[in-house]
């Protein structure tokens, strides 16, 4: 440790010293102020050389201090007059930046960003409103100019073409460069009538340009190119010939040589027009723009000749050479239709879809038009409807819809497409469908396609619908038309299993279109839709509503049954309504059994009675509808009914016997009581057994699960006729049958109970225990899924608490 005298040091003298420093430094720089005080201040720069400095940057290319510097002195400027030629000034250096990064031309496929020229016609417009230059300067001219320019590379060609005329209107003198401009936008653009005012332009070109000079050498090919786009082939052939030496020399010589070829091939002539541009291919050493116009026509001859793998050869040229320019897209177009001959159609469509998105990029396109690859596509599915080849079709109407989508006939056509496409899938289903009808179990693999394809129509129907309602919107002068598209909408929705949006549309056209032929079906349609979603009181509104204003239309007729069938399915049933309606119908003069609303409503009404336990009216009418229609799909269901009001009618005679067996006095009505019953039970037995034949024709994949539970009850039921007659033994063999076709389920443990019943009656306690050891193995067998949809809610565990209780209860 160092303890010189130096080293010790007191804390007074440290904090002395370390206030010293910054009182120093405070003092030299008030000192510091004192001198900047009485320094002499720099005169501020006017606006005059403020500006000229501005111009300066502007020359030297000194983009960025230009703008910085230009946008202190706006702040700064004090009259409208500094305002304006300051804006004037910034959008000529913009202009002059664009230009030499070559982003500011008519043809160029180099683009900036778009603040770029909104900045240029924002700064244009500002200078022209404090008249920087004056309206009548022919200064304004070439601001004009500019403005077009900014316009187009923003793609408003409407507004281009606007401010390109001004710039005209302005010029006093001929200016060949604007008209050369005007023209290459008005032929870019295609605006109506283009051709006339671009051939109008060209001829002053021609008639006010020197002889020898660029600008009418170009005006010469360009009014060729006219001709020929004007179908004047002759015209075009015979103004090319006479071409002088200025042209054939200029850098436009290979262009007019392009251009005969072209005339020859729009004039039918193939053969010499092939020759002369495949000459003019190998003659061309760049791969500029004569090589891919002469490969593009070279193309379109062999894709009309047929020759599509040439034409494929000729246009992969242009794909390969040209990218980023307008003949690209062009390219793109004819490998398309090229694809779509050889039937490559996904090929064709992502082909085509290409060519939307480099015509969207570049909607000025010289070489191809929108609209001319929405023809293209337009024909194409035209020709695959035809065929019947919806699937395909809708590849391409996909597209054009990206193209055209609020055109009213392309959306018209793509919503027929769809439901074509939807209802031709169905088709292909209907095998399946009928192999599923026969019992043919379909594998997981086939079950997994069959619900893709279910989902793909209803897919299919629900855009139908949106387009069809999309037409509706659009068709609003085409009442016809706006009429059948909101039918074929709430169709479409009803398909496509989107109930709710049919019944918006249904509800929409009952609304707007009463009177019309079909305002009586649509309020049908309504109805059914509403009652198959289970609302029956609206769906009564409506069917009631349709009988009172159309009550002999043949949609009323139709829903006469469904309207029944609501009354009974209402909470608590309008049975009275429903069998008054029925009755009518029966009792229609207009109407006879061959009609299939009588047929309906008989089948109807006998269940009507049925439900309402008036077993020989149900009887009467349901045997009358059996016998009428055999061959009707409802007879299996009719023949249990009525196999079961006999079976109920025996049945309630049971406690009226009873009374007159305690009636020594009753011996006469005793007997004929007990007959009765054993001819309802005898009649019953035999409706059993003729529903059991009628389920049994219909294949097992057929059956619904109403026949299926119809069916089960006629095996049991059928049997429980024979037990009530005291027929135990044939009443057994018919448990068994109906225990072997229902085995491993809860139905054979019913019929196993009845068998062991029908033993004991017969005083055969060993088979009745055999019988029961048998139910008790089928009960270990069976899955517990048999249990939770079975046609008993009993479990399993008390199908086994009853049999061990049988065991218990010495019945044996």
């Amino acid at each position: 440790m160092d303890d010189s005298p130096q080293a010790r040091m007191t804390l007074r003298q440290v904090l002395s010293r370390k206030w010293q420093a910054p009182l120093f430094v405070l003092s030299m720089a008030a000192f510091g102020l004192v001198l900047l005080q009485l320094r002499p201040q720099p005169t501020p720069l006017s606006y005059e050389e403020q500006f000229a400095g501005l111009e300066t940057l502007a020359r030297q290319n000194r983009y960025t201090e230009f703008y910085g510097r230009a946008e202190t002195l706006r702040q700064e400027c004090q009259t409208a007059a500094q305002l304006g030629q300051l804006y004037l000034l910034a959008a000529r250096t913009r202009v002059k930046q664009l230009q030499q990064r070559h982003e500011f031309e008519v043809d160029g496929s180099k683009r900036s960003a778009e603040n770029n020229y909104r900045a240029i016609i924002y700064d244009y417009t500002q200078a022209l409103q404090r008249n920087q230059p004056a309206p009548d300067d022919p200064e304004s001219a070439g601001i004009f100019g500019d403005l077009a320019l900014a316009y187009w590379c923003l793609n408003d060609a409407d507004k281009a073409l606007a401010a390109a005329y001004k710039a005209l209107e302005r010029r006093s003198e001929f200016d060949g460069a604007l008209q050369r401009m005007v023209v290459q936008m008005v032929l870019a653009a295609r605006p109506d009538g283009y051709l006339d005012a671009s051939m109008k332009h060209l001829e002053t070109v021609l008639a006010q340009s020197p002889a020898d000079s660029e600008i009418r050498a170009w005006a010469f090919v360009r009014k060729a190119e006219v001709l020929i786009a004007q179908d004047r082939q002759n015209d075009a052939y015979q103004w090319i010939k006479s071409a002088d030496d200025a042209v054939l020399q200029s850098p436009y010589a290979g262009e007019v040589e392009f251009l005969r070829g072209r005339a020859l091939s729009r004039a039918g002539e193939m053969d010499q027009a092939d020759q002369i541009l495949r000459a003019l291919l190998q003659r061309t050493g760049d791969r500029g723009d004569i090589y891919a116009q002469a490969a593009l026509e070279l193309g379109r001859i062999n894709y009309e000749q047929f020759r599509d793998f040439d034409a494929q050869q000729f246009y992969r040229r242009v794909i390969d050479t040209q990218m980023g320019k307008d003949w690209y897209a062009a390219g793109l177009l004819g490998l398309a239709e090229c694809a779509a001959v050889r039937q490559r159609y996904p090929e064709a469509a992502e082909l085509y879809r290409q060519t939307v998105q480099s015509l969207q990029n570049n909607p000025h396109n010289r070489a191809v038009t929108m609209e001319q690859v929405r023809q293209s596509l337009t024909l194409l599915a035209h020709k695959l409807d035809l065929l019947k080849q919806y699937a395909s079709a809708l590849l391409f109407l996909e597209i054009e819809q990206q193209i055209v989508r609020d055109d009213l006939l392309a959306t018209y056509r793509y919503a027929q497409i769809l439901g074509r496409r939807a209802n031709q899938i169905l088709e292909t289903l209907e095998p399946a469908r009928a192999a599923a009808r026969q019992g043919v179990e379909a594998t997981a693999a086939e079950a997994l396609w069959l619900r893709q394809q279910q989902d793909a129509v209803s897919g299919h129907f629900g855009r139908a619908a949106e387009q069809y309602l999309r037409v509706a919107e659009m068709a609003t002068g085409d009442d016809r038309l706006y009429g059948e598209c909101l039918w074929e909408a709430a169709h479409d929705f009803d398909k496509a299993g989107k109930t709710d949006r049919a019944i918006e549309v249904w509800l929409r056209f009952i609304n707007e279109r009463e009177g019309e032929t079909r305002w009586p079906r649509a309020l049908f349609y309504l109805a059914q839709a509403y009652q198959s979603l289970g609302d029956f009181p609206a769906a009564i509104r409506f069917y009631e509503t349709l009988l009172a204003k159309h009550p002999k239309s043949i949609a009323a007729f139709d829903s006469m049954v469904s309207l029944a069938k609501c009354y009974l399915a209402q909470e608590p049933p309008e049975r009275d309504k429903a069998e008054q309606l029925l009755r009518s119908i029966r009792q229609d003069p207009t109407l006879t059994p061959l009609s299939p609303y009588f047929r309906d409503a008989l089948f109807e009404l006998g269940e009507l009675y049925y439900k309402n336990k008036e077993y020989p009216a149900a009887i009467h009418v349901l045997t009358e509808a059996i016998d009428r229609y055999g061959d009707d799909s409802q007879v299996g269901k009719s023949m249990f009914l009525v196999a079961d009001a006999y079976r109920r009618s025996g049945q309630s005679l049971d406690a009226v016997l009873a009374t007159l067996a305690e009636d020594p006095t009753a011996t006469v009505n005793l007997q004929k009581t007990s007959e009765q019953r054993r001819r309802y039970l005898e009649q019953a037995r035999e409706y059993f057994n003729r529903a059991i034949e009628a389920y049994t024709r219909i294949p097992e994949g057929r059956r619904s699960k109403l026949d299926e539970m119809y069916l089960r009850h006629c095996w049991l039921y059928r049997a429980d006729c024979l037990y009530d007659l005291g027929q135990y033994r044939k009443a057994a063999q018919l448990y068994e049958l109906a225990a072997l076709r229902y085995q491993l389920t809860p139905t054979a443990l019913a019929a196993f109970v009845q068998i062991v019943n029908c033993h004991l009656r017969l005083n055969n306690p060993a088979e009745a225990r055999s019988t029961t050891q048998r139910a008790i193995w089928q009960l270990r067998e069976m899955p517990d899924a048999v249990f939770a949809g079975g046609p008993t809610r009993l479990t399993r565990q008390q199908w086994q608490d009853w049999f061990d209780w049988t065991g218990r209860s010495n019945l044996w």
